[in-house]
């Protein structure tokens, strides 16, 4: 129990000053204002969070990941750059699009209207009746308190519409719709370019070897080569060393 607590006091006294720093104060007092588009919003960022980490991860994986080709890491993680960052961008879009309050207000009334303004509102009013806290309510209460509740529920399939629209069609339908032709024109112009780098290797191997060679033939071929004295003094005489 003590070593619990040795490892559970300094974690909740980080979270108790957390809890009382700005960003955590206004969070709470969106959420208690029932900021549908701000929660929503928390929602989505989080998830972005997460895949902007996976993306880093996933990156440095694939850099340094033995298993795969030296010459093919590169590749590999561009793709894995281009994916990460597709989703993050496509969920952030889908979000935007979706979680404006009249495109939810539209879908839900189209999806949902029908049935919230006929059969749940006379089984709202038919079970309510029955219950004695509610037998004094008027037309206009009864109306009122499923307004309320009606809200409250567009309020949860807006916010439900808005993760579904930014994981679900951004994040799992958009992105590899796009990933797959777009990782096949990454592979084309990584193979041009070390095909290009490679050209240029060779091209420039070949100058250094031109010259080396054309300066080994300079050397033998040079008169003065012969006519050095140095080289009189030095090099082999065939003909006095045969006595001819």
């Amino acid at each position: 129990m003590t070593a619990i607590n040795t490892i559970t006091k300094p974690v909740h006294s980080v979270i108790k000053w957390f809890a009382k720093t700005r960003i955590p104060q206004h969070a709470g007092a969106k959420v208690l204002n029932n900021d549908r588009k701000f929660i929503d919003g928390l929602g989505v960022a989080s998830i972005v969070a997460k895949d902007g980490l996976g993306c880093y991860l996933y990156v440095t994986q694939s850099l340094n990941n033995k298993d795969i080709p030296e010459d093919k890491r590169r590749f590999v993680a561009s793709l894995d750059l281009t994916n990460g960052l597709l989703m993050i961008a496509l969920q952030i879009l889908m979000f935007k699009t979706v979680s404006n309050k009249v495109t939810q207000t539209k879908m839900f009334e189209k999806i949902f209207g029908k049935i919230f303004d006929r059969p749940l509102k006379k089984f709202y009013r038919a079970n309510t009746k029955l219950r004695p806290e509610y037998s004094n309510l008027t037309d206009i209460d009864y109306s009122k308190c499923f307004t309320s509740i009606r809200n409250k529920v567009r309020d949860a399939f807006g916010g439900l519409v808005s993760l579904a629209a930014a994981t679900i069609v951004g994040k799992r339908m958009l992105v590899p719709f796009i990933a797959t032709p777009l990782a096949g024109t990454v592979e084309k112009q990584m193979l041009k370019r070390n095909e290009k780098k490679a050209a240029t290797n060779n091209n420039q191997s070949d100058e250094k070897q031109n010259v080396s060679m054309q300066g080994k033939l300079n050397i033998v071929s040079t008169p003065e080569t012969y006519t050095n004295p140095a080289w009189q003094k030095t090099g082999p005489n065939f003909l006095e060393k045969y006595g001819k």
